[in-house]
């Protein structure tokens, strides 16, 4: 069996800043404030990692921040029940061919790895018009805050509900940030970066992924390139 774990944000959708809108409005609900939320750089990052930092540089430490972290999560996603339909995310390229293809394979789990919350990352999906149902396991931002653990506990997650046991060789992490391909090594899966997020090709190439795409529009090669065991290199 193979574990194909898809990082959300500039991977499987483009967000058009809804998450970091829903977030500004549950920030500055609880705190008062979002500190620099129009400047700070999110992608890669977990939300708990982010709701900290934003804080922390309006003044207020983290001790009052994480026990608020989970009311943070709920407003989030009620801002983003309308929010994410009305900001008009959209799949990436190619992105709901390739999952078509991959669902009707009986040798594959689909799954995410993502720094959004649990409670906001099925909203995102859905409205991009993808169904958040086909991704069976899953790590989130809310389960842990540093993201190079989060491999590891989807794939402990895959092992429970398949009652296989499912390790890093068995294992693809799709993402379209450094932080990704990261996370990849991390938890001893193989990276592929996809350049359909905010970071460029020869950006991505830097952290060197087992592959690189521009994108996920070719869906034989990209299916070539999940489902083989070869670590050959970058494409296209």
């Amino acid at each position: 069996m193979r574990l194909l774990l898809f990082d959300v944000d500039g991977t499987l959708i483009h967000s058009n800043r809804a998450g970091r809108a829903a977030l500004v409005y549950a920030l500055e609900e609880i705190f008062g404030t979002a500190g620099p939320a129009d400047s700070y750089q999110m992608a890669g990052k977990t939300d708990p990692l982010i709701i900290t930092e934003l804080l922390q540089a309006a003044g207020i430490p983290p001790a009052e921040v994480e026990p608020k972290l989970e009311r943070v999560y709920e407003l989030m996603a009620r801002r983003g029940q309308t929010l994410f339909w009305e900001r008009g995310i959209k799949p990436c390229a190619g992105v709901p061919a390739l999952l078509d293809a991959l669902q009707r394979r009986d040798d594959v789990l689909l799954g995410l790895v993502t720094g959004n919350a649990r409670v906001t990352a099925p909203l995102k999906l859905a409205a991009a018009g993808l169904d958040p149902s086909q991704f069976r396991v899953g790590a989130f931002g809310s389960d842990d805050r540093d993201r190079n653990r989060l491999p590891a506990l989807a794939m402990r997650r895959a092992a429970q509900l398949s009652g296989r046991s499912v390790n890093g060789a068995d294992t693809v992490v799709v993402g379209d940030t450094p932080a990704d391909v990261l996370s990849a090594r991390a938890g001893g899966a193989r990276a592929v970066a996809v350049a359909t997020g905010g970071h460029s090709a020869a950006t991505l190439a830097q952290t060197n992924p087992d592959h690189l795409l521009e994108n996920l529009a070719d869906t034989e090669t990209v299916l070539q390139i999940l489902l083989n065991d070869r670590e050959d290199g970058s494409d296209g």
